[in-house]
């Protein structure tokens, strides 16, 4: 039994190393690329004027926290629409839960809360926290290949340590901390980051793990591009709905919020932020597969 949970442990771990080297010779490839495009001067061109006339001491948390504000509360706002819109309701994932105005404001202030005492320290933290580790803060900008490779070698990154840290807070020694997190059971796109303060604290680490091992391959805007992405994607999967075009549709292995939604529900299983294959291979999705089979055959029956 031992040596069966070494084998999948090994699998799991060689898959995420395998993209990890790929992406992380693909960056150190790309890192000197030239070649760039009017869009690209005028960036760095403004990248230059604030490098000369402010202090990135402060310029850099600032505009860090101000950017993952816009971004959360943008990202849910289409599905706060949709929840207006009748014809779309087809796509809610569990439409007989609705999303009162309670809960809305609970979520908010509770996010505030967190959002200016928890996270906002931490962002403070981030200028000191890249000059230690290298990262770039130079004129020249990289290419949108270079960042492309480091969002996809974070998301792996993130998504292995997420999975294992999930899967703890699971347990019963760990789970009064996640236990807040599932207080909503039909989860909408802000729900993302209410949680309790020490979960906030220790999953945002996976969200550093990429910047902190490729630090010296990456510029400043590799962590506010990887933080668009993954802000944009932890909203959707807690979005509660799956649209024909959510990715999960597309791209294989990719969760999405059909897949998460389930752990919301039914509070088991599931645990990976990002892709299936980690609770493939661990088994942790038996549940979800038992699931939709149940629904599949009572739906069959009808």
């Amino acid at each position: 039994m031992l040596s069966y949970a070494l084998l999948r442990l090994s699998v799991a771990l060689g898959i995420s190393a395998a993209f990890v080297s790929h992406v992380s010779a693909q960056m150190q490839a790309s890192v000197s690329a030239t070649a760039p495009s009017e869009i690209r001067h005028r960036a760095e061109a403004i990248w230059s004027y604030s490098l000369e006339n402010y202090d990135l001491t402060y310029l850099v948390p600032a505009f860090t926290f101000v950017l993952h504000e816009i971004t959360y509360f943008a990202a849910y706002l289409p599905y706060f629409i949709a929840d207006f819109i009748p014809f779309l309701q087809k796509y809610k994932i569990q439409p007989n839960r609705s999303n009162t105005k309670e809960l809305q404001m609970n979520c908010f202030w509770r996010l505030m809360f967190l959002h200016y005492f928890v996270e906002l320290p931490l962002i403070c933290a981030t200028y000191p926290a890249m000059q230690l580790f290298g990262v770039d803060l130079g004129k020249q900008l990289p290419t949108l290949s270079n960042v492309a490779c480091f969002i996809f070698a974070s998301i792996v990154v993130e998504d292995f340590y997420f999975y294992w840290v999930h899967r703890l807070l699971h347990t019963k020694k760990f789970y009064w901390i996640h236990k807040i997190h599932h207080e909503h059971a039909a989860p909408f796109g802000i729900t993302a980051e209410y949680a309790h303060p020490i979960e906030t604290i220790f999953l945002g680490i996976g969200t550093g793990l990429g910047p902190v091992i490729f630090a010296p391959w990456i510029h400043i805007v590799h962590l506010w591009a990887w933080l668009l992405v993954r802000v944009n994607q932890t909203v959707e999967v807690h979005s509660g709905y799956d649209f024909p075009w959510s990715l999960n549709n597309w791209i294989p292995f990719w969760g999405g919020a059909e897949f998460h939604d389930f752990h919301h529900n039914k509070n088991i299983g599931n645990y990976a932020s990002t892709f299936t294959y980690m609770d493939a291979i661990f088994g942790t999705d038996r549940w979800y597969h038992k699931y939709n089979a149940q629904k599949a055959k009572a739906a069959k029956a009808e």
